[in-house]
C-alpha cells in the first residue's frame, strides 16, 4: 500500500469521523439516550483526535526528516496518534469523574511515553 493512498483513507476517515462528532453534540440527547450519546462520542471522538495528529505528526516527520520519509513513518504517527487520543480520552474521563487531573494524566503521560519508547526500540 502507498503512502499517499493510506494517508488519503486517513484523512477521509477524518472527515468522516469529524462530521459524526458534530453531529452527535448537536443531536443526540445525552440524557434519552444515555449509552448511545457516550459511546459514539467516545469513539468519534477518539477517531477524530486519532486521524488529525496521524496527519500532523507525519508532516512534523516529513520536514524533519527532509522528505525522506517511508510508510513507516505512517504506521509509527498513526500510533502516535493513537496514544494521544488515548490520553485526551482519559483527561476528559478523569476529569469527568473528579480524579485529580495532573497527577493521572502525569501517571497515564509517563505509561503512555514509556510504552512508545518501548516499541519503538523494539521496532528497530
Amino acid at each position: 500500500m502507498k503512502k499517499r493512498f493510506l494517508l488519503f483513507i486517513i484523512f477521509i476517515i477524518f472527515i468522516v469521523s469529524l462530521t459524526t462528532l458534530v453531529l452527535v453534540l448537536n443531536y443526540v440527547d445525552p440524557y434519552e439516550y444515555r449509552v448511545l450519546a457516550v459511546s459514539s462520542l467516545l469513539f468519534s471522538y477518539t477517531l477524530t483526535i486519532s486521524c488529525f495528529f496521524t496527519i500532523l505528526f507525519y508532516f512534523i516527520k516529513k520536514i524533519y526528516y527532509r522528505g525522506n520519509v517511508y510508510i513507516y513513518h505512517v504506521l509509527s504517527s498513526f500510533r502516535q496518534g493513537f496514544l494521544v487520543a488515548i490520553f485526551t480520552s482519559s483527561l476528559v474521563y478523569f476529569y469527568n469523574h473528579q480524579v485529580p487531573v495532573w497527577l493521572g494524566g502525569g501517571i497515564l503521560f509517563l505509561i503512555l511515553f514509556l510504552l512508545e519508547i518501548f516499541v519503538e526500540n523494539y521496532e528497530n
